[in-house]
């Protein structure tokens, strides 16, 4: 196809024109269009946005106007803070062998991190002094070494589950007792609890003698039955004029009732004995 084609001046259609204001030259309005031989495909634009750019196919400089973002091609470690950078804002996916997630985290405690599937070694401190491991305990050892303070707490096997060791939360019951006895309740637990006896004091007076029991029984046992009832303590005294026995225990494992039963009293004949129980209910 042969290019340029020849106008006459005469009449015919209009040209659009912008007429120069004080001279009066007209100047022809021109539209882009797209400059390949034999096209004459409009470049798009409008009103709004001007003209459409695609930069894809344009080395174009990043800044402010006057300093230039360069691109750094070969990172490094102790790279000058001078260099100027353009901020942009960047998201830590996971790949979970088939997508990618986002890593979770939040403002207070950083990136959450499952340390259960860490391999190799992690370094507990406090970010400047790193807590070694004792692999050797031995006496005197340095108060200067970094230690990681744990709290232990003590717990005892009941045979199915474990409760936790009781201390200063002890409960004191104590009574004393002039005739005899038959399955007196000393102490009542609290519904659904279990009375856990951890030492007693068990003082005879007077000079009668007789059996002395302090056992466990649930709600309307009241009679003892040696080799069947659980007894905390179950003995004898004979008392004089010049002897009081009595009994001092501490268990290093607290005995434990049933749950709802009573810790009971039985004694035979008119002695005198004074009881003093320490323990907890449970």
């Amino acid at each position: 196809m042969a290019d340029n084609v020849p106008i006459t001046p005469g009449t015919g259609a209009d040209i659009a024109t912008d007429q120069v204001t004080g001279t009066g030259e007209q100047i022809q309005l021109m539209k882009l269009a797209i400059s390949a031989d034999g096209d004459r495909t409009l470049i798009p634009a409008n009103g709004t946005d001007g003209l459409s750019v695609k930069l894809t196919n344009a080395s174009v400089p990043v800044g402010d106007g006057t300093n230039v973002v360069t691109i750094d091609t070969d990172p490094a470690d102790s790279e000058p803070n001078s260099g100027n950078a353009l901020h942009v804002e960047g998201r830590t996916y996971l790949y979970n062998g088939s997508t990618w997630d986002r890593a979770r985290g939040d403002i207070s405690n950083g990136m959450l991190v499952d340390v259960s599937r860490v391999q190799g070694q992690v370094q507990v401190g406090d970010g400047t002094n790193p807590v070694s491991v004792d692999t050797a305990g031995t006496d005197g050892e340095s108060n200067a070494v970094n230690q990681l303070h744990t709290q232990a707490r003590l717990y005892g096997f009941n045979g199915t589950t474990w409760d936790r060791i009781r201390s200063t939360s002890a409960t004191f019951k104590g009574k004393q007792y002039t005739a005899a006895a038959t399955g007196d309740p000393i102490w009542q637990p609290a519904s659904g609890k279990s009375v856990v006896v951890t030492s007693l004091q068990i003082q005879s007076g007077g000079t009668t003698s007789g059996t002395c029991v302090l056992w466990f029984g649930l709600v309307g046992d009241t009679a003892y039955t040696r080799g069947t009832d659980a007894a905390v303590f179950d003995g004898e005294f004979a008392p004089s004029t010049t002897n009081k026995p009595g009994v001092i225990m501490t268990f290093p494992t607290p005995i434990r009732g049933a749950v709802d039963a009573y810790l009971r009293v039985t004694t035979t004949n008119a002695q005198t004995v004074t009881f003093a129980i320490w323990g907890y209910e449970i």
